[in-house]
């Protein structure tokens, strides 16, 4: 088996793994832990589109990268709903109503036909998505305010910086190399090795999350190598495989942080109804 047919296999194993499955907790069963992550999935989500936009563009894994960004406008499409439907505050609300008004030209872009046109509007559009996601995390963040919250908002932002480190060397591969891609990819390499010691240094972490954040630096480590690369040695489909590999490493991380916040939380909401309850009766 030669190094692309190794490749692209890993490339589909990682992409099942990750939107191949259900899309999560329904909007019932929503907690502020479950919500923060789906709301970091979706900031992926729009950095992933415009990876796969520009992979089909330039042929990297084509056909997995079709599956991969019909995946991704899905599962958008359907979060989104849960998240308006869950939303427990008016900012929230407010948010996502916004999320909802610039999803639609992306969808739209992202749904058509891939031409190089297409790629500068998904590039510039899916910027303002993500931000407009990204305020959505930090609401729900905030209105959940635990240690444990910001770690799986933190965590989650890995998975998107992933994706969109890939999504700028994509463009470069297609002809898009400016300046002001140079400096967003310095900015994002920036943030995830600062967020990566931040979470490898948590108190919180567990034993298997403290592997597995080794594993995403060790993987970090070939990411950059990859990113740093001359022009005459550009190595897309490896950007390809080693972006999935720390997608789908963080993805599982994050939902560990989820599973340690929802714990928090659960056991906080007690003692915060039997606070109200002591001050209404000394009243």
């Amino acid at each position: 088996m030669n190094n692309t047919m190794k490749g692209l296999l890993i490339f589909i194993f990682c992409t099942s793994l990750l939107t191949g499955m259900p899309t999560g907790v329904s909007a019932k069963n929503l907690t502020l832990a479950s919500a923060i992550e789906k709301g970091g999935l979706q900031r992926m989500l729009t950095q992933r589109i415009g990876k796969a936009y520009c992979q089909i563009g330039i042929g990297v894994y084509t056909q997995a990268s079709r599956e991969q960004m019909s995946q991704a406008v899905e599962m958008f499409d359907t979060q989104l709903n849960e998240l308006e439907a869950f939303a427990p505050t008016p900012q929230i609300k407010e948010a996502l109503l916004q999320v909802r008004q610039l999803w639609g030209p992306v969808k739209t872009v992202a749904t058509g036909e891939v031409t190089k046109e297409g790629a500068k509007k998904v590039a510039y559009w899916n910027d303002d998505l993500l931000h407009a996601s990204h305020k959505v995390v930090q609401l729900l963040q905030d209105t959940s305010n635990t240690s444990y919250a910001r770690l799986v908002n933190l965590s989650g932002r890995q998975r998107m910086l992933s994706q969109r480190l890939a999504k700028f060397y994509m463009l470069k591969v297609w002809g898009f190399d400016t300046l002001t891609i140079a400096d967003e990819v310095e900015n994002a390499k920036n943030d995830f090795t600062g967020a990566l010691e931040t979470l490898r240094a948590a108190t919180e972490n567990t034993d298997a999350i403290s592997r597995q954040l080794d594993a995403v630096y060790r993987d970090w480590t070939w990411f950059q190598k990859a990113l740093n690369m001359k022009d005459t040695d550009l190595f897309p489909q490896l950007v390809a495989d080693v972006s999935e590999s720390i997608l789908v490493s963080m993805d599982d991380i994050t939902k560990k942080y989820e599973e340690l916040a929802d714990k928090i939380l659960i056991r906080q909401t007690p003692a915060k109804a039997n606070s109200k309850a002591s001050e209404k009766k000394n009243q």
